[in-house]
């Protein structure tokens, strides 16, 4: 979009293109930030699969999706489904965004050309497609808002633009300063998916009250209200459409813009026209902003005292670069809801202090073994029996990073 993203010619655009086999919302290629590899976690994996969507037409590019790494479902409580989600985004969608139009229904085509790997990436994206449409939600701005990280960056919060956009919105540096994003040494709040997703929003709030309804506003987000405001002028009309390509004189790409995001929805509302089966009963762990204490300084130390693995919190929060929460920036940190509330009395830093025995904490409530049920996490569990994590880590030769799974046999008692 224009101000969000750098002027590029056709040739680096096609370049771009045929490098990344990528369509996004401005042609921009988009390559993961990929976080570090952790050894022996076989539900994060060390780097994410990609599903390749075959061309529709001949000099088409691949619509390459990103399959995003996991989260246990034993991370937290409170699952959710798929249904919740879609059925939110319908509730929030303007009306026929399945009769659009030919320009929207090629894109149709387009998305959904593999079915399959199509709902496969919706499946995979669930739970930051869920946080995403309740801060749309809350804001009161049209669901199909929601969808713009979809069309940007296929939801990857990592992403790399070509030519410096990052994050889901992809920002450029410059306008994500202008609109309160932080930016500095070890974090990049472009990144960082709750800080972007609302600097995004509310400048999207900015914009709809320069503008009658959400194409205008969208086509304004990608192309600078600026452009768009002449181009009414020019056109001696306010009228904005992207199937009839109005106003005159913006570029294909803002068209593209709406067709795509009108698309998608007719895809989330109505699937069964291009064969399309959404994800409807797959469960997740949503996803929730969390205000970390201030003398928790690592993802590492977050890890050890909510029981979530670190390589997830990474993936989740790929704004602070080094895995440092550095001073100065903000200190959410979006984790799976339902994990325990770190204060440093969970970390290292409490690693001197005295605990009680094993036998005296577990004595109180009697029990021996306890067996892992889903939403179960070590602090939780801990915290039911009187333990501290050390206390329950150590009795059962359990390492830091270890990963609960449902059914699973842990020893109260020594």
């Amino acid at each position: 979009m224009e101000g969000w993203f750098p002027r590029m010619n056709s040739r680096s655009m096609i370049f771009a293109l045929a490098a990344a086999g990528l369509l996004s919302a401005c042609q921009t290629a988009v390559r993961p930030n990929r976080p570090e590899p952790v050894a022996g976690n076989p539900t994060v994996p060390a780097t994410p699969t990609t599903g390749t969507v075959p061309p529709v037409e001949g000099n088409e590019p691949a619509l390459d999706l990103p399959l995003e790494a996991g989260i246990p479902i034993t991370a937290a409580s409170g699952q959710r489904r798929g249904e919740d989600v879609f059925l939110r985004l319908r509730g929030g969608f303007s009306a026929g965004a399945c009769d659009a139009g030919s320009h929207a229904a090629l894109w149709r085509k387009r998305y959904a050309q593999s079915p399959r790997a199509f709902a496969q990436h919706l499946e995979n994206i669930l739970p930051m497609l869920d946080f995403v449409s309740r801060e749309v939600e809350r804001d009161g701005l049209p669901a199909e808002f929601a969808l713009i990280p979809l069309v940007e960056s296929w939801y990857r919060p990592d992403a790399l633009g070509a030519g410096g956009p990052a994050g889901m919105w992809q920002m450029i540096g410059s306008t994500a300063r202008n609109h309160g994003i932080h930016i500095q040494s070890g974090y990049d709040g472009r990144l960082s998916p709750v800080e972007s997703t609302r600097a995004a929003l509310s400048y999207l709030k900015t914009l709809q009250k320069m503008f009658d309804g959400w194409q205008p506003t969208v086509m304004a987000y990608n192309a600078g209200e600026y452009r768009v405001l002449n181009a009414f002028k020019r056109n001696g009309s306010r009228e904005a459409s992207g199937e009839k390509r109005l106003p005159k004189g913006l570029s294909n790409i803002t068209y593209d813009y709406v067709a795509k995001l009108q698309a998608l929805s007719c895809l989330i509302s109505e699937p069964e026209r291009q064969g399309l089966v959404l994800p409807m009963d797959a469960r997740f762990v949503p996803l929730e902003p969390i205000l970390v204490d201030a003398k928790v300084r690592t993802l590492g130390q977050l890890s050890k005292g909510s029981g979530i693995p670190e390589a997830a919190l990474r993936r989740l929060n790929p704004g602070f670069r080094t895995g440092r929460i550095v001073p100065g920036v903000p200190r959410l940190v979006l984790m799976p809801s339902g994990a325990a509330p770190v204060t440093v009395a969970d970390t290292d830093a409490a690693d001197d202090t005295v605990e009680p025995s094993i036998d005296e904490a577990a004595a109180t409530s009697g029990a021996k073994t306890h067996r892992v049920r889903a939403g179960d996490t070590p602090w939780s569990i801990a915290k039911r029996y009187g333990l501290s994590i050390q206390q329950l880590l150590r009795v059962n030769n359990l390492g830091r990073k270890a990963v609960l799974r449902p059914g699973q046999t842990l020893k109260i008692l020594p």
